[in-house]
């Protein structure tokens, strides 16, 4: 798959549906999911940044299609398979990293945190099989949660919020 995305640089045309951007935020917006796999574009602020994260023990391959970027891959030292206790040593950078530039992330691989230096930042993702939720880490307090994944727009149209818990036991 890695070989097949790189240097792939999808017409902006194609990809215009499913740019959704947010001041000070990056979005993940679905072009396609099935049982398989899932096809995500993420738009980029510039200055925006994941949270790092893993994917669940999913592969994911993913494209720069516009924007540098910095990449931070993440050893686990300790825990870090389940929520809790979580050593992550030091980030081995990469970057900055622009159009045509594939990274891949492996089941044994997947700790990582991608940066946009420069924006707008737009990213590519394919999942081998849909990504629902993933473990967010904080190196500070090694410790790592799961955080439930969401999309800024499906199909590209944004995705209403949805009410939060507290409005709806108030109805």
């Amino acid at each position: 798959m890695g070989e097949r995305l790189r240097g792939v640089q999808v017409r902006p045309e194609c990809l215009r549906p499913y740019l959704h951007f947010r001041r000070g935020r990056y979005t993940r917006n679905l072009i396609h999911r099935e049982r398989r796999f899932e096809l995500v574009l993420n738009c980029w602020d510039e200055g925006t940044a994941s949270p790092i994260h893993d994917h669940d023990e999913q592969e994911c391959w993913f494209s720069i299609q516009a924007g540098l970027f910095q990449l931070e891959n993440f050893p686990l030292y300790a825990g870090g398979r389940q929520p809790g206790h979580a050593v992550l040593g030091s980030p081995l950078r990469l970057g900055p990293v622009g159009p045509g530039h594939v990274d891949f992330r492996g089941p044994g691989d997947s700790i990582h945190r991608v940066s946009a230096l420069s924006g707008p930042g737009v990213s590519l993702h394919v999942y081998a099989a849909p990504v629902e939720q993933c473990l967010v880490f904080d190196p500070r307090r090694q410790r790592c949660e799961w955080h439930r994944l969401s999309y800024y727009s499906v199909f590209g149209r944004p995705v209403k919020s949805a009410p939060s818990p507290e409005l709806s036991e108030r109805r």
